[in-house]
Order: C-alpha cells, then structure tokens, then sequence
C-alpha cells in the first residue's frame, strides 16, 4: 500500500511539475500537457550514474541514484521524462528518458517457451505547453495546420440539454476544425462540462490565471476527484472577450492547436465565466476514452 501511495504521490508531482504559468493579458491562452501511461514497462538504465529527481526537470532535488543495468519499471511518461519505480529500493521519482532502455520480460508459460517479446515501445505523443501569448488577430490563419485527405461533412453533433449557446458554438467552432484536419467529432461530457464550469468558476474567484487551481489541483487531479475517467487528459484555458477570440488565439498556438486536434480525445468539457480582468475566461477539457 506505501508503494502504491508513493507511486501515486510521484504520478501527481511529475504531472503538475510540467504546467507552465505566464503573465496576464487579454489575449492569454494557455495548454496543458497530458501524462501519457506506460503500464508499468520495463526498463534498463543505460547511464553510469542516473539521477532520480522528485519531478520531471533537473532543477528537482535528487531522491536517489541508480546504477547502469538496474532494471526499473516505467509507468508513465511527461515529455522528455518518465515516472519509474525501482523494486528493489522502492525509489519512486522521475528520470530523464535518454538515460534509460525500455525493455519487455517475457512471463514463461509452465513446459512452454516463450514467444520473443516486442521491444519497440509504443508511440509517444506528447503536446508542449504553449508559453507564448498570440498577438490580437483580426481574421483566422488561413494556413491549415494539416493536409489531410478530402473528408467529408461530419453529422452535426446534437446539444445535450442544459449547454450554453457560447458552449455550443466553441464546439462548432473545435469539431469544423477537426473535420478540416480528418479528425473525428468531439462530443460533450456533461460530467465534464460541470468540472470544466467549476475550474472556470474558480478561476474568476480565486483571481488566478494557470492550469494548476489551488482549490482542486492540477486539470488531472480534478478530473479523477469527480470520477471522470480517462486514458489520455489535456487542457486549454483563456480569457477573452468572445468564443471567437478565444478560439482563434488557441488555434494560432501550437501546443493549443494540438489538444483541439488531438485524435486520441473523443470528449470533452466546455466551461465559461464572466471575468472583470479578461471578459470571460474560457476552460477546454478533453478525455479519450
């Protein structure tokens, strides 16, 4: 049970460790990256001498020291980083990916040999935060993000009861765009519109700006206390006067652009509330399930 709580513990710091925070303005538009699990991969270290920090950046203070060929186990990865556990030590923490080898052990079956496990690990897509503010813009990029094959007009996705006309336009406006890129239609999660209405709320109340709320904890954290489940989580925030602006500063972003763009999230939560510094400050969740 301490393993598990460690693990838990190491999971929440490496995922709120890598939200980035930037200074107000009226266009401001921010992305969160998403953890992406491993499910506990194997791993050998490659390094001499490899550090493992309490979070994913070498500005973390260092919890322990592996030695090269110690096997550890993978369980999730944030950038350029994973989140390992080592048995033998019950050292949890988070080491730079270039430093370890993802490898696979075989389970023998009894009398039988076992087939040869796959070494190639699964593909990792991971979206950087934006950082940057776009400058005001009067019409849309007409730069399409990507060529996709000709697809055709997606079937309007029905407005469940109880959305806002801004809500359902942004998601007009989000899955005319993903259609444009190939990309299937979002749909609301009305569990996850009230989160994602609750985190906008208390952005306007608690007079902050950032993807890590003081009251409920980084985008992932708060999803997981209101029992949403998720294989992959991202989020976008942004205050601005209008549905439109909003939108068009996220698209202008390229770490913003990948989460509306993302063919992982199948769902998503829309939240908006009126504020005295921006107008409105908009919160885009997205799950994949």
């Amino acid at each position: 049970m301490r393993k598990k709580i460690a693990i838990l513990t190491v999971m929440t710091i490496v995922i709120t460790s890598l939200i980035s925070f930037s200074a107000i303005d009226s266009q401001k538009v921010e992305a969160a990256p998403f953890f992406q699990r491993v499910n506990f991969v194997d791993a050998v270290v490659t390094a001499n001498a490899l550090n493992v920090r309490q979070g994913p950046a070498t500005k973390f203070p260092v919890i322990c020291v592996l030695k090269k060929g110690q096997t550890v186990k993978v369980f999730g990865k944030l950038g350029d980083w994973y989140a390992i556990y080592e048995p033998a030590t019950g050292c949890v923490g988070a080491v730079s990916a270039q430093y370890i080898k993802q490898v696979s052990v075989p389970q023998a079956p009894a009398n039988k040999t076992p087939a040869p496990a796959k070494t190639t690990p699964p593909a990792q897509k991971t979206p950087a935060p934006a950082k940057t503010t776009p400058p005001p813009v009067t019409t849309p990029t007409s730069t399409p993000v990507t060529t996709p094959p000709p697809a055709t007009s997606p079937s309007p996705v029905p407005s469940p009861t109880g959305v806002s006309a801004e809500a359902q336009k942004l998601l007009e406006l989000v899955n005319k765009a993903r259609a444009d890129a190939g990309v299937g239609p979002l749909q609301f999660d009305m569990e996850l519109m009230k989160v994602a209405q609750l985190k906008a709320q208390d952005m306007v109340e608690n007079n902050y700006f950032a993807h890590n709320s003081p009251t409920y904890g980084s985008p992932f954290d708060m999803m997981r206390q209101f029992g949403i489940s998720f294989r992959t989580a991202g989020e976008n925030i942004a205050g601005n006067q209008t549905v439109e602006g909003a939108f068009r500063a996220w698209m202008n972003s390229e770490g913003h652009r990948k989460n509306i763009l993302n063919g992982n999230f199948n769902y998503c939560g829309f939240g908006i509330a009126p504020s005295p510094t921006y107008g409105k400050i908009f919160v885009q969740m997205f799950i994949g399930r």
